[in-house]
């Protein structure tokens, strides 16, 4: 199962279930006007799940960028929104924006605390929002970023717990995506080994 559709699933089984730390009801209040689909399909990563079927007119996304990444995203927040509120949520400031000329609106949090990454959560109506998201160019940090010490060796197969998250969820989705060129930048970025880069180029080479 999907974090989205482990996500579709808590929130229907509790009302008062948060997301990104509102509560459907809050979220329901904040974001009113019709959903608009996206003028062409989104992208496979950064995921994005709309939310109408638990009533709330709005996309969830989440995605792992890294902390310069992070900066350029709250950047890009600022010049597309205007602050509106702050709130905490399991120690984390949760923020939300809006643009009241467009009836568009941004709720989001990020988190440091998984795969020495920045975690961003969040949830807009805006497809335009989005789809700059998509096309912004950020990395997934890479596995030997986010688990430090990690042997290349022992990536693939069917890995559980966090190694099976992180390339469910983030690494494959993103990686796969990639054109050969864009794969070589990659493992210059992040100052990929040859054993990294053969380990890779075998596990993702059928995707």
């Amino acid at each position: 199962m999907s974090i989205f559709s482990r996500l579709k699933s808590l929130i229907r089984r509790s009302p008062q279930e948060q997301v990104v730390g509102y509560s459907l009801p809050d979220l329901k209040s904040v974001f009113t006007p019709p959903l608009s689909g996206p003028a062409r399909p989104f992208a496979d990563y950064p995921p994005v799940v709309p939310l109408e079927d638990v009533g709330v007119r709005a996309y969830y996304a989440t995605f792992l960028i890294t902390p310069e990444d992070a900066d350029q995203f709250a950047a890009l927040v600022e010049s597309n929104f205007s602050f509106a509120d702050e709130k905490p949520f399991n120690n984390h400031p949760v923020k939300r924006y809006s643009n009241v000329r467009k009836s568009e609106h941004l709720i989001y949090f990020n988190s440091g605390s998984e795969f020495n990454a920045t975690t961003i959560r969040m949830v807009t109506n805006s497809v335009d929002f989005l789809g700059t998201v998509q096309d912004s160019g950020w990395a997934v940090p890479a596995p030997w970023i986010a688990f430090e010490g990690y042997k290349a060796s022992w990536w693939g197969g069917n890995m559980q717990g966090a190694q099976g998250y992180y390339n469910d969820h983030y690494f494959l989705p993103f990686f796969t995506r990639l054109s050969g060129l864009e794969k070589q930048a990659y493992y210059a970025r992040f100052d990929a080994s040859d054993e990294w880069i053969e380990s890779l180029e075998l596990m993702y080479s059928d995707e």
